[in-house]
């Protein structure tokens, strides 16, 4: 990832104020030893998402995501890693080490190579007049092109092979998938094919997509395969260039293709985006809801667009929240959203504005073919669409839609849901015991010196003792290590999976009893003064127990029996 000094990371945090950072993304409000905001991350009504000053870290509650200030920088703003360490040094006044000069970045290294290799396919696209006509037939001009960067590969086995071997980047070519390396030979992924250069959020490109201009290519697309810098499942196309418009109109247009995006954009429907030749996933949404939570799938009316509208509910169920509205729109006649947009923008303006909810195209197609009139259907229909509802998380919409099943079935919530009820209070009980599995003592211990370390100084030797799980153990042993210009970067157990990184979520960001350090050096006392007198007591009964049976007892516990309560 990069070769800069642990030791110049950790002081240049130590450093940072996490709440200054990403307080200038959300409005975060005071809340107990820490602040709460709404999730930058998913969208949502209800602030979860928490942030600790003192910790360094943040964690939502909603969707799980969690880190530290780097980790935010790097997937809010899509920065490198160096990126990110360069604007918080920034931030710091601190300067960067000598000799770094991100040559020791592969990120940057790799983002650097893709866009060379774009200038080229550039530079091919205004020097081939057939793939500038073939642009214009679909009725994509020059503004266009330029706007998102389009490019030509040109039908040729080496010309990226020679461009990368000239600039000694052909290894970066092979890890992006733009060179293919079989065997002894290396050659070019992308032949005579226009280039949709696909960006991150900062405008980099990760990625590349290929329009064949032969029609007897049986591969009609191709992608860029997945790097470190492309995750197909997370990106979608055209996000960069339509971001500043969703802001404006607070809506996202999702269609299927490039050319759809493209055409929309330039018809002046700039709130467009694609995903990439795959189902839409719970990711892409999430990215999505980021920006707008009014979002409306526009795909072509035959069975393949049904099947990829559908995919695409059953993948949003579990992400929608209260407020989120995502809608559905089917473009007839075999034509796709560029077509229409094309011929007639008014008309598929006026298709996106009678979209269906994403409600009624649920139980509209739960229903379709089914007599709801009949018992035997309106039991294949209330067994197939209760399992859906049941995806969405709880809130005023999953019970209007339950009420609205309610109102279909003429049954009561007890007749439809108890199953589901019962099934999840079990699974509830399980995870509340998973989750709460430390003792009262234990618990109380952790989370004191998981808000006030500075005290692990004067109490560790005693606090390690009188803990009895083993995970906690290590984690009190830890927490002296992690100082840094006196203070601690407890965000480090973010860094190890499994126990210890659930234990720190939960007992970091649950409200805190003692904000001052007083109060919590108080009950560490009270604590120790607790375990010192059950250990007397418990020594004052065995004692007693042993006098009862008739032994012989020595003076020491003669003197126990003798000073005991008083």
């Amino acid at each position: 990832m990069s070769s800069l000094d642990r030791a110049f990371i950790d002081d240049l945090l130590s450093r940072i104020d996490i709440i200054e950072v990403i307080g200038n993304v959300i409005q975060l409000k005071k809340h107990g030893s820490g602040y709460k905001g709404l999730c930058p991350f998913h969208s949502e009504n209800t602030p979860s998402f928490n942030v600790s000053n003192t910790k360094q870290f943040y964690h939502c509650f909603g969707c799980g995501v969690s880190g530290d200030v780097i980790k935010f920088l790097r997937d809010h703003d899509g920065l490198t890693f160096i990126e990110a360490i360069e604007k918080l040094a920034y931030m710091a006044n601190v300067e960067m080490p000598k000799g770094n000069d991100n040559k020791n970045d592969d990120s940057k290294t790799l983002l650097d190579t893709n866009k060379l290799v774009n200038e080229q396919y550039v530079k091919n696209l205004e020097n081939d007049i057939n793939a500038k006509t073939y642009l214009l037939k679909r009725n994509i001009n020059e503004d266009m092109a330029q706007n998102f960067n389009l490019g030509l590969s040109k039908n040729s086995w080496d010309n990226i092979t020679n461009l990368l071997v000239k600039k000694n980047k052909v290894k970066e070519g092979v890890d992006l998938g733009l060179l293919v390396k079989n065997k002894d030979k290396t050659y070019d992924r992308f032949r005579n094919r226009i280039m949709f250069p696909i960006k991150n959020t900062s405008g980099n490109i990760i990625a590349f997509g290929g329009r064949t201009l032969d029609k007897n290519d049986n591969a009609k697309y191709i992608n860029s395969p997945e790097s470190k810098l492309f995750y197909k499942s997370n990106e979608v196309y055209g996000l960069f260039e339509s971001k500043q418009y969703i802001n404006k109109v607070d809506q996202i247009i999702v269609v299927e293709g490039y050319t759809d995006v493209i055409a929309l954009h330039q018809n002046g429907i700039k709130n467009a985006v694609a995903a990439l030749g795959t189902a839409f996933t719970k990711f892409h949404i999430n990215k999505l809801l980021r920006y707008s939570k009014n979002i409306v799938f526009c795909f072509d009316g035959d069975i393949a667009g049904q099947k990829a509208a559908w995919k695409a509910l059953e993948n949003c169920l579990p992400e929608i929240r209260d407020g989120v509205n995502i809608g559905f729109s089917f473009i007839a006649d075999g034509k796709d959203p560029d077509d229409l947009c094309n011929e007639d923008t008014e008309a598929f303006k006026a298709i996106i504005t009678d979209s269906m909810a994403l409600s009624e195209f649920m139980f509209n197609s739960m229903r379709k073919n089914l007599d709801l009139k009949k018992v035997e259907d309106k039991t294949t229909f209330t067994k197939n669409i209760i399992p859906l509802i049941e995806k969405i998380p709880n809130g005023l919409y999953k019970k209007l839609l339950k009420e609205q099943l309610l109102g279909i079935t003429k049954l009561s919530e007890a007749d439809l849901f108890l199953k589901e009820k019962s099934l999840k209070g079990e699974n509830t009980i399980k995870n509340n015991i998973a989750s709460n599995n430390l003792e009262l003592t234990d618990s109380l211990i952790l989370s004191i010196f998981l808000e006030h370390p500075i005290l692990l100084e004067k109490f560790s030797n005693q606090m390690i003792d009188i803990v009895k799980d083993p995970d906690v153990k290590e984690m009190l042993a830890s927490i002296q290590d992690m100082k840094v210009n006196n203070t601690f970067q407890l965000n480090k157990f973010l860094e190890i999976d499994g126990t210890k990184k659930d234990l720190f979520l939960k007992y970091s960001s649950e409200k805190m009893m003692y904000v001052d350090v007083d109060s919590a050096k108080q009950t560490i006392n009270s604590i120790i003064s607790n375990i010192e007198e059950k250990t007397h007591e418990s020594q004052y009964f065995s004692i007693l127990r042993k006098f009862s049976d008739g032994a012989d007892l020595t003076d020491d516990e003669k003197a126990v029996l003798k000073n005991f309560k008083k």
